[in-house]
């Protein structure tokens, strides 16, 4: 626990009645590997800190399953927009390793909102760093070789590559897994 309020505060910085009333609010839950944690993210009630393990949040598109982002140790996971569906698409939250997370009801959350404005500003600050991630990936997608897309995959998450199914990954750089092998066959 003392991880997430070091994180938390390393974000943004927390009076003490705030992480305090942080502290309170917050449940310890282990979920085994392979399991969904959140079934439907844009309707998630909780945000969650991962201590410990691997999560991968992804959708169905034309019958196919595509990883849209991974979870790691440190990092807060959680709707970006609550309660609405961007184009009907269900994304899906998994364990891909035994995982020790921190949660927070949102209804807690808006509390600690209205009490303590250093949380507010904290919740601010996660939504853009959200938001920057999001369009990074965009922009990689878009502008990145499949080569310079894997390049940056290694160098932002350098211990994912061994915890990681290829297939996993591949969908998520946005290419097949023979093209992913051909790659990391080069490189």
């Amino acid at each position: 626990m003392n991880n997430f309020l070091e994180h938390l505060n390393s974000i943004s910085k927390l009076s003490n009645s705030a992480l305090k009333d942080i502290e309170e609010c917050m449940t310890v839950v282990c979920v085994a590997k392979k399991q969904i944690l959140i079934p439907e993210l844009s309707k998630s009630q909780y945000l969650y800190f991962i201590s410990k393990g691997v999560t991968r949040a992804f959708f169905y598109h034309n019958g196919k399953e595509i990883t849209d982002w991974f979870g790691t140790e440190n990092m807060i996971i959680g709707p970006t927009i609550r309660n609405f569906p961007i184009k009907e698409t269900i994304h899906t939250v998994e364990t891909l390793e035994d995982s020790n997370l921190i949660r927070i009801s949102f209804s807690d959350l808006e509390k600690l909102y209205q009490k303590h404005h250093d949380i507010e500003r904290l919740g601010r600050i996660i939504a853009i760093q959200s938001m920057l991630h999001l369009q990074y990936k965009i922009d990689s997608l878009q502008l990145l070789t499949a080569k310079e897309r894997y390049e940056e995959f290694i160098k932002r998450y350098p211990n994912l590559i061994n915890r990681v199914s290829l297939g996993f990954i591949s969908s998520y750089l946005g290419m097949n897994q023979v093209t992913l092998s051909r790659i990391r066959k080069l490189a």
